[in-house]
């Protein structure tokens, strides 16, 4: 895969019968070292426009994603084990307790997807079920339909 990526994120949170889809698709920078493979992009989370910088860190059996700006945490996934991660936004400070039951990597050549599902606590409480798909592509690839 290139250094230069496109990022599609799609994250589907449920609670209950009902669920909410977010989508976003942006630029990013993909690297390997110490044999780690690196996602690098930013979002924007509100109407602000103000970015939040991710740093997605893939390992065999593990991923861990850093938010660092307008939204701040570090969360690990690992199947069938529960973590904890401070979860820092403009509404405040939430202790989030997640439990991974999916982590699966596909990659190829030109792309890598990363599926995981887990649920949510908030603040000892649970919240919800989550199931996000990271696919990263070089930006000649057409995996994503898409080039820029």
């Amino acid at each position: 895969m290139t250094k230069d990526i496109l990022v599609r994120v799609r994250g589907v949170q449920t609670i209950g019968e009902e669920e909410d889809t977010v989508e976003m698709i942006t630029p990013g920078t993909y690297y390997v070292k110490n044999g780690k493979q690196y996602l690098i992009y930013d979002e924007s989370l509100d109407e602000t426009g103000t970015p939040t910088h991710n740093t997605v860190k893939v390992m065999e059996n593990r991923i861990e994603v850093m938010k660092r700006g307008l939204v701040e945490s570090h969360m690990i996934f690992e199947p069938g084990r529960r973590t904890t991660a401070n979860y820092r936004t403009p509404m405040g400070l939430f202790l989030m307790g997640i439990t991974t039951s999916l982590l699966e990597v596909e990659e190829d050549e030109e792309s890598i997807l990363l599926r995981i599902k887990y649920s949510m606590e908030m603040n000892g409480e649970y919240a919800f079920d989550c199931s996000t798909e990271i696919l990263a592509s070089s930006k000649k690839d057409e995996v994503l339909g898409i080039s820029i």
